[in-house]
């Protein structure tokens, strides 16, 4: 089901061959609802002024662009459409993924977090005095950490809190890769989460939705 706090804009186009945008929102702009057709159809509605008109009953294109990234096109159709206000009724079990400019969008961070264990070949490590590091980028699929001096491993699977400003987040991230420089001292981890849960990926998401609003405001 679409989630109007994972879409960064809606763009509505023709369904014909020229794709011509008829209008684009963020998600700010519009809300989402069931719609009253029942099955599995959402009802987008945007309010506004000098909206186009456009006859009750044609079939538009809506795009979705999500904050991780994708972009999602489905069939729809106008049910209302006024100066102020454009009734879109998308069928969302018709989707089609589009090509993706990137899986996960992502951002530069500095936030500090601890690995309190480390899993290696199927074995846990709780380590008594927890390793402090900083996250350099971060993405709803996983972060760069910067750490030196410390023989962490490709594949190791870390236990982490991650400090937030407003909260700590526990999660598990697998390193992918090792990073290193020209003298081949290690310089830091690129590593993918484990066991990302929808709670933990919308945090993530408005992070990385506000260090983009901030970026595009600069």
């Amino acid at each position: 089901m679409l989630s109007r706090e994972r879409i960064l804009k809606l763009e509505i186009l023709t369904p014909d061959e020229t794709h011509a945008k008829i209008i684009s929102a963020t998600n700010k702009q519009f809300s989402l609802q069931n719609s009253p057709t029942g099955k599995s159809d959402m009802l987008l509605i945007i309010k506004g002024r000098g909206l186009p008109e456009i006859d009750a009953g044609n079939e538009v294109d809506v795009i979705a662009h999500m904050k991780s990234g994708e972009r999602t096109k489905y069939p729809s159709y106008v049910t209302v459409s006024t100066e102020y206000q454009l009734n879109v009724v998308i069928k969302t079990d018709k989707p089609r993924i589009m090509q993706e400019r990137r899986r996960y969008y992502k951002v530069e961070a500095d936030i500090n977090c601890i690995i309190n264990a480390i899993e290696r070949n199927g074995k846990r490590m709780v380590l008594e005095t927890p390793i402090v590091a900083q996250i350099r980028d971060l993405n709803i699929g996983g972060i760069f950490l910067d750490i030196r001096g410390n023989e962490l491993q490709k594949s190791d699977i870390l236990l982490l809190t991650i400090l937030f400003e407003t909260k700590n987040v526990d999660i598990a991230a697998e390193i992918l890769r090792v990073q290193t420089n020209a003298a081949g001292d290690v310089t830091g981890y690129g590593c993918r989460f484990t066991n990302l849960t929808p709670t933990i990926e919308e945090t993530f998401a408005k992070y990385v939705f506000r260090v983009q609003l901030d970026n595009f405001k600069d």
